[in-house]
């Protein structure tokens, strides 16, 4: 399994109930994630996984539960990364 595939699991799963994947809900999920909540991961870590899924070229959307298209999904990703990153440089 790849590495980056459980933590986007973690990322979709706060997102399964939200309508859809904008700017808002990247802030709402980078702050879960600036807060450790969803695991101990480092930083860089974090956005590597992130970077890694997208590049992967595999569907990120492996799951029935997952009410969110593929392309909705990486365009959601490459946003939270670059929340992420504008967070981690503002510190």
């Amino acid at each position: 399994m790849d590495e980056w595939r459980g933590f986007t699991n973690k990322v979709l799963y706060c997102t399964q109930f939200t309508a859809r994947l904008d700017d808002g809900e990247a802030s709402r999920v980078a702050a879960l994630i600036a807060d450790g909540l969803l695991g101990e991961d480092p930083p860089g870590a974090r956005t590597r996984m992130l970077a890694d899924a997208l590049r992967s070229g595999e569907p990120i959307t492996g799951g029935d539960w997952q009410p969110h298209g593929e392309r909705e999904v990486r365009g959601f990703l490459t946003a939270l990364l670059t929340r992420l990153a504008d967070d981690s440089s503002a510190t």
